[in-house]
Formats: C-alpha cells, sequence, structure tokens
C-alpha cells in the first residue's frame, strides 16, 4: 500500500470518527436537505397564461386558451440551458396564478388538453420530468395553492377559499393535482416542493408518500426557507439554523436564523433572469441581468451558504430566447473561470487550523471555505491570513460558513495562506479550503465596507437598539442613534490598521442631517484633518473624493435638525484609481519626501508630483529609499517621466519607511503636492 493510499484512508477513517462524535445538541441536516444544498443551483421554469397575456398573473383564470401554442416547447432544450451555468435541478411551474395545470387533469378545464399545442395531447409536466432523468438532473413542482374558482382575489392566500363550505372540496382537488404531478415524476426524481406564499391546506402525508427525498418551502412541513427578497442575496452571517417554533410557522425566513437554533432549514435565493418579471415578454427581455450582476448574486447567495435559484422564462413560441442562453454560457464560462481553478486546495482536515502552501509568491483576492456542514454549525469564527514578504496579516474574517463562504478582499501578493477557526463547537471538519484569483470587476464589487467588524464609539447613543457599532455592521435594518439633542454627535471607526479610503455613503431614517464632515487621524495623539465635508444625507448618499490613509475615522455631525440624528449604514470603500496627497513639495535643488503614510503596505504604487495648478511635473533624477537604505533600482521606473513606478515588497510594519529623493524638472519657487495611488496599470 502506498503512503499516498494509506495517508488517504487515515484522513477519512479520522472524518467518520468525527462525524460520529458529532455535538448531539447541534442542530444537523437531513439526507434530502443535505442533497438538496449540495445542488448549490437551480433553475426555475416560469411558463404559463401570463407569457401569453403580457403580464406577471393571470388573476382571473379566464383567458382564451386557443391562444397557447408553443410548438417550439422542447424540455430538451430547457435542461441544456440549465447545464450552461451548471444547475443541477429544474424547478417547474406546473401551475401558476389563475389555475393553469401543464399536465392532464380532471381536477380543473384550465388545463393543457385545452390548448392547441400537440393537438391537446401534450403533457409538459410529464416531459419535463423524462427529460431531467435522461439527463440527470433532479426535478422540483410549483403548484400555486390558490384557484380563482375557489377564491375572488385567488393570490396569497395560502389555499383559503373565500366560502367555508367550499375549503374542503378545493383541498381534495389540490391534494389531487400534487399526488398526479408527483405520480408523473417519480419519487426518486423529486427533490424540491414549492409553495408561493405557504400553504393551509394539508400536505405532509402525500409528501411522505410520494416525494420522500424532498426539501419543502413555505409551508408548515417546510424544511428549507425562502431568503426573504428576490434580490438573490443573502445577509452575512448567514446560519442555516433557526427555532423549530419559527419554521413550523410555514413563514420563516433567513431573518429567523439563530446559531443555536433547534431545527436545521437552509436558505434559497431566488432570482428573476429578467429585473424584475418572472415571465417573458419582449418588453422584459431587455432587462435581463448583467453577467457582472449575477455573478455578484452567485457571491451573495451560493457564496454566503445559500442556494441559487435563478430564473427562466420560455417565450411564446415555447423557446428559451438566445440572449438568455447566451447569458446562462457566459455565467457558466466565469464561473469555472472563477472559482474553477483554486490557486491551492485543501480538503476534508479535522482541525482549527488549515495552511496552503501557494509554490511561491502570487497575487489573491479570495478566499473559499467549506465546512462539513453535515455535523452542523461546528464554525462560529474564523480568520483568513496571508504570509506577504515574512509577515502574516489579516486578509478576511467571518463567522457562519457552513456549505460554503465566498470572502473576497483586496488583491494581495502572497506565498502561504491560512484560516484558523477562533471559535467553534467541538472541533470543526474543513471539507475544503481554497483561495483564488476573480475577475478585477467582480473582487472590486464584493469587497466588504472598509468599517465593516471594526471597533466603534460614539459621542451618545440614544438608547441599547441604536449603539455606534449597528451603524457599519452592513445590515440595512439597524441603525445608530445619538441621544436626543446631543450637542455634537460623532462615530469614530477604528480600522485597527491603517487603511486607505477615497468613498463614502451612508443613509438615516430622517432627513435630519444638514452639515457633516468625514475626519480621519492616522494616530490618537494627531488633530482631525478632513476628508469630507457635506449638508444633507437623507436616504442614499454617496461622494467621492481624494484618497487619504488613516486608522481612525470620524462621522461628525455639525448641524441637524429634529430630536437627534439617527442613521441606517455608514460605509467607506477605497478607490483604486484614485490619487492620495501624500506630502507636500517645494522646488530648489533636491527635494526629498517621506511616503510611508501613504505606501502602508506591500505593493506596486504610482507616485506624480503635482504643482499648484494641478498639472504633472517631470522628474529628472530620483532615489528610492526603504528604512532608509537605498532600495535596488529595479524597486523605482519611470524616471524621466512624469509619474514614476515604485515597487514595495519589503515587509510593511512598526519601523518600516518609504521615501524618495528626486530632482523635479521645474524653477525653485515651485510648489505643490506628491501624490499616490496604487499601480493599476502595465
Amino acid at each position: 500500500m502506498t503512503w499516498i493510499k494509506l495517508q488517504f484512508i487515515v484522513s477519512l477513517i479520522a472524518v467518520v470518527n468525527v462525524v460520529h462524535a458529532a455535538e448531539p445538541s447541534l442542530a444537523r441536516p437531513s439526507p434530502a436537505q443535505y442533497a438538496w444544498h449540495e445542488q448549490e443551483r437551480i433553475m426555475f421554469v416560469c411558463i404559463g397564461v401570463a407569457t401569453w397575456m403580457g403580464t406577471e398573473y393571470d388573476e382571473h383564470g379566464n383567458y382564451d386558451l386557443t391562444k397557447l401554442n408553443p410548438t417550439g416547447l422542447d424540455a430538451d432544450e430547457i435542461c441544456q440551458a440549465a447545464e450552461l451555468w451548471g444547475a443541477r435541478e429544474i424547478l417547474f411551474v406546473a401551475a401558476h396564478v389563475g389555475g393553469f395545470c401543464w399536465w392532464p387533469t380532471d381536477t380543473t378545464p384550465y388545463n393543457v388538453t385545452k390548448i392547441p399545442w400537440k393537438n391537446g395531447k401534450g403533457n409538459l409536466v410529464k416531459e419535463m420530468a423524462v427529460a431531467c432523468r435522461r439527463r440527470g438532473l433532479a426535478i422540483g413542482l410549483y403548484l400555486y395553492p390558490d384557484d380563482p374558482r375557489f377564491a375572488a382575489k385567488a393570490i396569497g392566500r395560502g389555499g383559503k377559499t373565500d366560502d367555508p363550505a367550499k375549503q374542503e372540496e378545493w383541498n381534495q382537488l389540490y391534494r389531487r393535482q400534487w399526488e398526479e404531478t408527483l405520480t408523473l415524476c417519480g419519487s426518486d426524481l423529486v427533490r424540491e416542493i414549492w409553495f408561493d406564499g405557504s400553504c393551509q391546506i394539508p400536505m405532509r402525508d402525500i409528501f411522505n408518500r410520494l416525494a420522500p427525498n424532498a426539501v419543502i418551502l413555505q409551508s408548515p412541513a417546510a424544511t428549507i426557507r425562502w431568503v426573504g427578497n428576490e434580490a438573490g442575496i443573502a445577509h452575512d452571517p448567514n446560519w442555516n439554523t433557526l427555532k423549530r417554533s419559527a419554521l413550523e410557522s410555514g413563514g420563516a425566513t433567513q431573518d429567523q436564523s439563530a446559531p443555536d437554533g433547534d431545527a436545521w432549514a437552509p436558505v434559497e435565493c431566488d432570482t428573476p433572469l429578467y429585473d424584475h418579471n418572472w415571465f417573458w415578454n419582449a418588453g422584459n427581455e431587455r432587462k435581463r441581468k448583467s453577467l457582472a450582476q449575477l455573478l455578484n448574486l452567485y457571491v451573495q447567495s451560493v457564496g454566503r451558504g445559500s442556494v441559487l435559484l435563478l430564473n427562466s422564462t420560455p417565450n411564446t413560441d415555447g423557446h428559451i430566447p438566445e440572449g438568455d442562453r447566451a447569458r446562462y454560457r457566459e455565467l457558466g464560462e466565469a464561473l469555472e473561470r472563477n472559482f474553477g481553478h483554486p490557486l491551492a486546495v485543501a480538503t476534508n482536515v479535522s482541525s482549527r487550523e488549515v495552511e496552503l502552501d501557494l509554490g511561491g509568491a502570487k497575487q489573491l483576492n479570495c478566499a473559499d471555505l467549506w465546512e462539513d456542514y453535515r455535523l452542523g454549525h461546528r464554525i462560529r469564527a474564523y480568520v483568513v491570513e496571508g504570509r506577504a514578504d515574512g509577515v502574516w496579516v489579516k486578509l478576511a474574517q467571518g463567522t457562519a460558513v457552513g456549505r460554503r463562504k465566498l470572502d473576497l478582499f483586496a488583491p494581495v501578493t502572497a506565498d502561504r495562506v491560512r484560516v484558523r477557526v477562533t471559535q467553534s463547537v467541538e472541533v470543526p471538519v474543513i471539507r475544503r479550503f481554497a483561495v483564488h484569483h476573480v475577475d478585477a470587476a467582480l473582487n472590486e464589487a464584493n469587497v466588504p465596507p472598509l468599517g465593516q467588524g471594526c471597533q466603534t464609539k460614539a459621542s451618545t447613543v440614544h438608547s441599547a437598539p441604536y449603539e455606534a457599532r449597528f451603524l457599519i455592521d452592513g445590515d440595512p435594518k439597524t441603525r445608530w442613534g445619538s441621544r436626543d439633542a446631543d450637542p455634537d454627535p460623532w462615530v469614530e471607526i477604528d480600522f485597527g490598521r491603517a487603511r486607505k479610503f477615497a468613498h463614502a455613503s451612508a443613509s438615516e431614517l430622517a432627513d435630519r442631517v444638514r452639515k457633516f464632515r468625514i475626519e480621519y487621524r492616522l494616530k490618537e495623539s494627531e488633530p482631525w484633518r478632513t476628508a469630507y465635508e457635506g449638508t444633507r444625507i437623507g436616504n442614499d448618499w454617496s461622494a467621492d473624493f481624494s484618497r487619504v490613509t488613516a486608522q481612525h475615522i470620524r462621522l461628525h455631525i455639525l448641524q441637524y435638525i429634529g430630536p437627534s440624528p439617527t442613521l441606517w449604514e455608514f460605509q467607506l470603500r477605497d478607490r483604486p484609481e484614485a490619487w492620495e496627497n501624500a506630502a507636500d513639495w517645494q522646488g530648489g535643488g533636491e527635494i526629498a519626501v517621506d511616503l510611508s503614510a501613504a505606501v502602508n503596505e506591500a505593493a506596486q504604487y504610482e507616485v506624480r508630483f503635482v504643482g499648484v495648478d494641478g498639472k504633472p511635473v517631470a522628474v529628472d533624477r530620483a532615489t528610492l529609499l526603504f528604512e532608509g537604505q537605498t532600495a535596488a533600482a529595479n524597486f523605482l521606473s519611470g524616471v524621466g517621466s512624469d509619474t514614476l513606478k515604485l515597487n514595495r515588497t519589503q515587509a510593511v510594519g512598526d519601523g518600516a519607511s518609504t521615501s524618495l529623493r528626486v530632482t523635479l524638472r521645474t524653477g525653485k519657487d515651485a510648489k505643490g503636492a506628491v501624490q499616490v495611488r496604487p499601480g493599476i496599470g502595465p
């Protein structure tokens, strides 16, 4: 037996032993929940009477069915579209609002036998099931629980009839619809049951008998949860657990999550391809989400431990539009490009720390962490660190992991990366830990705001639910509020180390702020300086400004109306393209400038000298110094032009310094500013 085989067997035994030793108090997924969650990506299929009406709902259930003839409708084509972006399940809307059924049934005359398609002999439920089985896909079913024959407003009633005397009649008809469709598909193929708006009609016995391997959304029998929005975005942290009483209410969403909940019910993030329409019409095609939007949704759903449910909607000819197919193809290729080829990876490690050797210095900007969630949520807090020039620096941190957690961060060059679980229940099993270098645009869109998770303090706090930390927690539902009539309200953030920022955004509960200032300083002993000064904030304020480097930041409210200012969010971000005023200069011989504050990380930088008119000045001679010692010539280029390129590869920490001695092509009385930004081009 080879050493590699022996090592694999020992590792496997260790993992199995840990599974058997799982903490009994932790909620854990059932086999059905686990199989569903492992699919990661699911494709919704919405086609119905609303497609021909050009609307989102067939509210009255009396449309002229002779107009429905999707001659090109092909279940295999739909499955192929799902495969383009890696979906492993088709969630088919077999009956939507209005009650039209895509299979032959005597539960309603409003069904597929009354349309010209296939001369009334079609059965799309059966065809979808056959195609899914042939192509190795699972199937899920959606049957709307209301019917216009039993409720005048047959939307959102959960199956409740207007006339209580007719409730049992509708209960039996609706139960038969589920029995018919589940039988058509086969109990081994059905992986998901979808109720839209919950369902009060008793169904559990049917699902136990005909869909024992399926998860259920939105009913008292629910085993998975709706995220709570149709944007396709889960909040971070995203716990798969909650209290059983909340789950059995039938309407639980991600908002009820609790890390120590006694019920396991993972979150599904549904979103339409057309923003925001679920059914096709020619105009809706113009609302097709961009590739960038879809990639961001993937990070914010799958990358936060959820399942992504992305819609598709065939047109009146029955075809998925070619533009939609192209977008699915682009998405599949982009996911493979960004996440299919990790720089390094480790799997199945029972430990609180895993370290990756990248085989040399490589640039990375994404950590990809999975835990063996069959054991429940063992990981409660973690930190990801990279070794750059021999120094370990924090790249990301978080709490909930579950199936998968993607953490994106500013690009860093490192030769080793590690994840340390800092809080856990028992020893966690890290199922997979990998690092990637993802597309720059995807990275920039998903790097958390700089202040998130940092220490805060405030001039005053209105009351306990409105503490300073809620201003920067990334949750739009929490907020900070000062004490009424606070004469000088402010919130201060400590980054923990020097960071760069050049963009801010904020939102307040009520339009009260009339003047504010964003202030910064590197050390607490220094006076506050102004990065930006503005007037009103209101519901949605943001601004760009010159880049600054600071450890301490303060949002300072200078004037306001009403009892007290109260703000939902305050976020700071960097703009790599923005120049930072790092020092002043004045002509006359050789000039020495200290760039230590601006060059505070190992990276490439651009440096320029600008006059008072803002125009760059050419540099005739330049010498670069690290820690007061002349750096090798290959660390500085661009002499003779108006932009120097500086490459700081040495570690930056206490006592580190970066400076320049230059001679400028200008007169002795000239003066201006030295500006720095990260290298953004070759």
